[in-house]
């Protein structure tokens, strides 16, 4: 008896799908469709690709610099966002300015710096912060407060006089050290005795490297002009780069003179004794620290500062000569040894 048959089993064929490399895209291929189309062929996306950088390839072609002109269309809306304000509104806001807020106000804009420039913006601020000390020179009075030439050299002095030593305003807590003088040339040094210690200056002053070239001076211009422009000059100021060193010693001690050179290495430890310090400062020719020309060693050192030409104990020509010892201010009562060395920025 023949056994159960087996039923035929159609073996079915994958449909295969129309092999289309057009661009177009039907209705068919999505609505009609059993399986899920969830992005174009490949095909389809090369040839739309294709064919936009095409268009785009003739647009360049016939109009190369329409891409420039867009952007330099659309530059000019960038900048007319912004509010210029007239100079007068700056010098109103200019009369309500800090001292130690003028170098940020001074960049704000082009109209700001303009009126931090002017003698008016430096008058105005003087008469703020003015007090009637005794220490005060007398160049730095309101008698001789009248040019604008130097004026803003003197008005930054007067500030650090009655508004920086003042109590929460004295920039003088941390003096910086003699090593910051290293690559300065000496324009001028003495000495000065006191009652019971010995003063030694050094006037170390900055070298400029670039070669800066001078204008011709022409004698057939009208002088008269430029010698008003001179003296309306505010921003004049011949101490500009100058520090000066003041050491203090118990005893004298012989110096070479190192006027002309330049320092190099300077040296601080402690005398032979035991008892004191002694300070070496090294003078060359040169910045490169090889044999030095001339060294100049202080022994008994019971205090050393770096003076800038704002400081109050900073001997400027019009102050007097009893300045040139130091004074029981808040700016001078630390000692270089006592307390550790920081290294501040002044405004």
């Amino acid at each position: 008896m023949p056994g159960p048959t087996k039923k035929a089993t159609k073996k079915l064929t994958p449909r295969k799908k129309p092999n289309s490399f057009s661009g177009d895209v039907t209705i068919s291929d999505f609505a009609d469709s059993t399986g899920v189309h969830n992005r174009l062929k490949k095909a389809a996306a090369k040839n739309d690709a294709g064919s936009q950088s095409a268009v785009v390839d003739e647009q360049m072609k016939k109009n190369p610099r329409s891409r420039r002109k867009s952007k330099a269309v659309e530059a000019p809306e960038d900048n007319a966002n912004g509010v210029e304000y007239p100079e007068d509104v700056w010098f109103l806001i200019s009369e309500h300015i800090a001292p130690e807020a003028v170098g940020k106000f001074a960049r704000i804009c082009k109209c700001s710096n303009y009126v931090v420039q002017t003698a008016k913006f430096w008058f105005h601020l003087y008469k703020r912060f003015y007090k009637n000390t005794g220490s005060l020179p007398e160049r730095l009075t309101p008698a001789c407060m009248v040019r604008p030439y130097g004026l803003r050299a003197c008005v930054i002095r007067t500030l650090h006089f009655t508004y920086f030593s003042s109590i929460g305003r004295n920039t003088y807590s941390g003096q910086e050290e003699p090593h910051s003088l290293v690559k300065r040339q000496c324009s001028l040094m003495w000495n000065k005795k006191g009652e019971t210690r010995w003063y030694f200056y050094f006037k170390l002053k900055e070298i400029n490297n670039s070669r800066v070239t001078k204008p011709k001076i022409h004698w057939a211009d009208d002088q008269r002009s430029d010698i008003t422009e001179m003296l309306e000059d505010v921003s004049v100021n011949s101490e500009k780069g100058c520090r000066i060193l003041r050491v203090t010693c118990l005893k004298y001690s012989l110096v070479p003179l190192v006027i002309g050179l330049v320092l190099q290495t300077v040296k601080l430890d402690l005398s032979p004794s035991f008892d004191h310090h002694r300070l070496q400062l090294s003078f060359g020719t040169s910045f490169i620290p090889k044999i030095p020309t001339q060294v100049v060693i202080l022994s008994g050192v019971v205090d050393c500062k770096v003076l800038d030409w704002w400081h109050p104990c900073y001997p400027h020509q019009d102050t007097d000569c009893t300045l040139l010892q130091p004074i029981a201010e808040s700016w001078d009562t630390l000692n270089f040894f006592d307390s550790p060395l920081q290294v501040h920025e002044s405004i």
